[in-house]
């Protein structure tokens, strides 16, 4: 054990802290009325001297006729018959009633911290739940609004998103395994067949099919290597001219539109902006490429452009299928495709690219479905003067 955890181990837990700073305040609290008290009484009042016994009198010469009982008469010690008696018995009586007080402020102060940190051990005791490989496990702390609900509501909050990236990084994991699994599966039976029967292929048929297979393979790998390296943020920055970005990925694209039948269209206006011109070309190719690939033939696709309020809104609208909410937000899930996106060309990965490259640029990337079909996808990214 580490001499730090040792140091730990050996503190005082908190609700004894809070027990002895209970009693303490009060104990000094005491001790301070007492002292105030004290001094006020030997100095402020007037005090009238008492008759001076003379050797044959007793104490009882000094009391009231009523106060003297042939039965009982109180012992010396406890008689009052000048300014110190009186200041010695107020001593010894407020001392015993501070010692009582003392106990009494422990106790209750033992009481009431156990009260209070009544949350605290439920809170503890949760994330010893959940950190035994229980995840769904939550405080849901009850009671009037305070600290410590806020500080429970808090912790809830982050066990749900802990939870969904957990999640969301399962998925990834077996998405990610099934899409490097099935090419190099596909290659793995074509080798084995034509092994097998070599007089029934052709290496000028067998080759391209293996050549295709592969392709796809090595662009889900550079895609996974481009998703890593836009979550792990950007290192360096520079001066990135976004319409020069845009106009190279409208012409990049333009074959492949024109081949799906698909009307391309740009609106760019002139807008400038810190980042990594690498990573923006491939945001707003995957954008381009998800709005031709995932359209019908004769439809449109269609980027926008623009600087507004320091920053530069990017906007691709394309024709297509319906599309519910709910499956246009999990669209920039890896690997995720809704409908005939099951279908069409590519790997799930290029809107998960698309919000992992805007968040890196400090921004923010969502989508809409069309009320006639399509989607149109909006990135905002902070714009800077030329």
């Amino acid at each position: 054990m580490s001499v730090h955890a040792t140091l730990r181990r050996s503190r005082l837990s908190i609700r004894l802290r809070l027990t002895l700073l209970y009693g303490g305040l009060v104990l000094a609290c005491g001790i301070a009325l007492l002292t105030s008290v004290y001094f006020l009484m030997r100095y402020i009042p007037d005090y009238a001297e008492p008759k001076l016994l003379s050797p044959g009198d007793s104490h009882e010469a000094l009391m009231p006729p009523s106060a003297v009982c042939p039965t009982h008469i109180a012992a010396p010690s406890d008689l009052i018959v000048s300014k110190d008696d009186f200041l010695t018995m107020l001593l010894r009586v407020y001392g015993v009633a501070l010692i009582g007080l003392a106990l009494v402020a422990l106790l209750l102060g033992w009481i009431i911290a156990g009260r209070i940190l009544a949350p605290v051990h439920r809170i503890t005791q949760t994330a010893r739940t959940v950190a035994g490989h229980t995840p769904d496990e939550r405080i849901h702390l009850d009671g009037p609004h305070d600290e410590f609900t806020e500080l429970a509501d808090t912790i809830d909050t982050m066990l749900d998103r802990l939870q969904t990236s957990f999640q969301a990084q399962q998925r990834f994991a077996a998405n990610a395994s099934h899409e490097l699994r099935t090419p190099l599966t596909t290659m793995r039976t074509m080798l084995q067949v034509a092994a097998a029967h070599p007089q029934d292929h052709d290496l000028a048929i067998l080759a391209p099919k293996l050549l295709a297979t592969n392709e796809r393979s090595i662009a889900t790998v550079e895609s996974l290597l481009l998703l890593s390296r836009a979550d792990h943020g950007m290192n360096d920055t520079e001066p990135v001219d976004l319409a020069s970005v845009a106009e190279r990925a409208l012409e990049q694209v333009h074959n492949e539109a024109t081949a799906g039948r698909v009307s391309l269209r740009g609106e760019v206006h002139p807008v400038h902006l810190r980042g990594d011109q690498d990573l923006l070309h491939h945001l707003l190719i995957n954008l381009l490429y998800n709005a031709i690939r995932h359209n019908h033939s004769g439809g449109i696709a269609r980027l926008t452009i623009v600087a507004r309020d320091d920053t530069a809104v990017v906007t691709v609208t394309n024709t297509g299928e319906l599309i519910s909410a709910e499956d246009a937000d999990r669209l920039f899930e890896p690997f995720y495709r809704a409908g005939t996106r099951t279908r069409a060309n590519g790997h799930g990965l290029g809107l998960a690219l698309v919000r992992a490259i805007a968040q890196s640029h400090h921004g923010t990337a969502t989508a809409t479905p069309n009320p006639d079909g399509g989607l149109t996808t909006t990135v905002i990214l902070p714009a800077t003067d030329p």
